[in-house]
């Protein structure tokens, strides 16, 4: 045994240092081919990271809008000749929507009619409503609703912008916004359902589904559920404009004892109920009419409403 490990030690004391170098230069080469390799990684991942990166500033996904949300510039000043043609590109882009020209264009379009209300407000009145005057303005509600209405006053669409200056969050239309939009909406149906046309807010519920971003058009779907005496209960929804559903609402609307007393004339002229009955004016042609708009702007309005 031991004479076996001396013969072993004493045979690789005599290796050549041919073979010593071989064995050393083998060892070298596999540091270095490993040592290529992670830097190869290394510049591959560096290169992914960089292309994502320039990527996702360039195309960022939605819930980075909501993390890291872009500050928008402030508003434009109602005097600025610029708020005018800013209002006049709106109104044009309002009255190209696609669910909107699809809405006129559909089968049952002689059973509604179209109104803008606020333009029905009298001055002394607007200037001391919130939605239709506080709030009118470049970058906050710049237009008239646009209202797509049942003659039977059963369904309404109403189309509406919303601008940058209405945010909670960054980017986002405020939710209490949302719920005086959703109230003002589902108000109009439910007091054209109401005897005296005339009715206040007794219960609002509102779900929030998805945050509204500012700055586009969304749509209010809002149909009555039930008419009953001097009670009305309606529902709707706030969708954008691909019919993703943002908000859903239901409401109930109470007529006052002291109804009577009021003048339901001029309420549904406010609301833009038309003047004349859905038998007189089915299967008329009626050229719309160009009618201003708050600081100058032009709309075309079916001229058959008040």
């Amino acid at each position: 045994m031991f004479s076996l490990r001396r013969q072993l030690g004493s045979a690789a004391r005599r290796l050549t240092p041919a073979a010593r170098w071989s064995s050393t230069s083998a060892s070298s080469t596999g540091s270095s081919s490993s040592l290529w390799r992670n830097a190869r990684l290394f510049a591959g991942a560096t290169s992914i990271a960089a292309v994502s990166y320039y990527i996702g500033a360039l195309y960022p996904p939605e819930f980075a809008h909501l993390l890291s949300p872009r500050t928008a510039p402030p508003p434009i000043h109602p005097d600025d000749p610029a708020a005018l043609a800013h209002i006049a590109e709106l109104e044009e882009e309002l009255q190209h929507l696609p669910m909107l020209e699809a809405h006129r264009a559909r089968e049952d379009k002689d059973q509604w009619y179209e109104a803008r209300p606020y333009l029905n407000l009298p001055e002394e009145r607007r200037v001391n409503s919130l939605t239709a005057g506080t709030l009118k303005g470049p970058g906050k509600l710049a237009l008239p609703p646009l209202v797509r209405s049942r003659h039977d006053a059963k369904e309404n669409w109403i189309f509406i912008h919303v601008g940058r200056a209405l945010c909670g969050h960054e980017g986002v239309v405020h939710g209490g916004l949302l719920a005086t939009l959703l109230d003002e909406s589902l108000a109009r149906v439910a007091l054209l359902n109401l005897p005296e046309k005339v009715g206040v807010t007794a219960n609002l519920n509102i779900n929030y589904k998805a945050p509204t971003r500012a700055h586009q058009f969304i749509v209010i779907k809002v149909k009555l559920d039930e008419a009953q005496g001097r009670k009305a209960r309606v529902s709707g929804t706030i969708e954008d404009m691909s019919g993703n559903v943002l908000v859903e609402a239901s409401a109930l609307f109470v007529q006052p004892r002291y109804a009577k007393l009021l003048n339901s004339t001029a309420v549904r002229h406010m609301l833009g109920e038309p003047s004349q009955s859905k038998e007189s004016t089915a299967g008329e042609t009626v050229a719309p009419v160009p009618v201003k708009l708050p600081g100058g702007a032009q709309t075309l309005v079916d001229s058959k409403n008040p």
